[in-house]
């Protein structure tokens, strides 16, 4: 979904930096699932306000994701 490129000056200073961009790239998409969770809510906040709750666990999915791309990052420095 994201195409990610490092700067040749930052991938010097990485150990691994094909992970760091498979790191950025769920982060990335992590944001973006929860970001779609959060409007998902917003939707049936309008319509029917008693399920609006039901998309919460995308938005854990979400931040799931994108926790174990921030852990790729963190391993790939």
């Amino acid at each position: 979904m994201w195409e990610v490129e490092l700067k040749p000056e930052i991938k010097k200073d990485l150990r691994d930096p094909k992970q760091y961009v498979k790191g950025m790239n769920m982060t990335y998409n992590g944001i973006t699932i929860t970001m779609v969770g959060v409007l998902m809510m917003m939707i049936l906040y309008f319509t029917r306000p008693e399920h609006v709750l039901r998309p919460f666990w995308i938005q854990i999915l979400g931040m799931l994701i994108a926790a174990w791309g921030e852990f790729l990052k963190f391993r790939a420095k």
